[in-house]
């Protein structure tokens, strides 16, 4: 018998009260792992969405930004993105290793991929108007994007780490 049963049973609690208070809670339980997992996985869409969205606003950037300001503008939104993104995945309860763990790997990739065709899309577009816009590296430029996107998460992994 727990401790928290022996207590309620010296106070007065019957077994069947102990044990309807027991389902309740377990049902409680059970329906916060279900909702925390719908936030988990509607934020992993959102994000995903996001990098869309942020990829096609680097596009246009491409064309009238020069190397630095390109760059610097992408890690901008990187960042944001990724402290946003890591807001919403600490702050969702009852989420398991496993969660995390393709938190910290596909929503990289997916940046990483996004960045890489929107970037490849761009320079055909400056290309094709035959401006005198710098062709970006798709690879490096989506590099930057993902790994600016993941610092935040990554480093709050490891001051959790480092806390243990």
């Amino acid at each position: 018998m727990t401790l928290k049963k022996e207590e309620l049973l010296n106070k007065g609690w019957s077994n069947q009260e102990i044990e309807r208070a027991e389902a309740i809670l377990e049902k409680t339980e059970q329906k916060d792992v279900f909702l925390s997992k719908i936030v988990f996985w509607s934020a992993l869409a959102v994000t995903i969405l996001g990098n869309i969205l942020v990829s096609v606003v680097v596009i246009p950037l491409l064309i009238a930004f020069n190397v630095w300001a390109l760059y610097s503008v992408t890690i901008v939104l990187a960042l944001s993105f990724g402290f946003l993104y890591t807001w919403l995945i600490n702050d969702i309860g009852h989420l398991g290793k496993h969660h995390h763990i393709l938190a910290g790997i596909v929503v990289p990739i997916i940046a990483l991929t996004n960045v890489l065709i929107l970037t490849t899309i761009g320079n055909q577009i400056a290309l094709n108007l035959q401006t005198q816009a710098p062709h970006e590296n798709p690879f490096l430029l989506g590099l930057v994007f993902a790994v600016a996107f993941i610092l935040p998460y990554l480093v709050g992994q490891i001051i959790k780490l480092i806390k243990k």
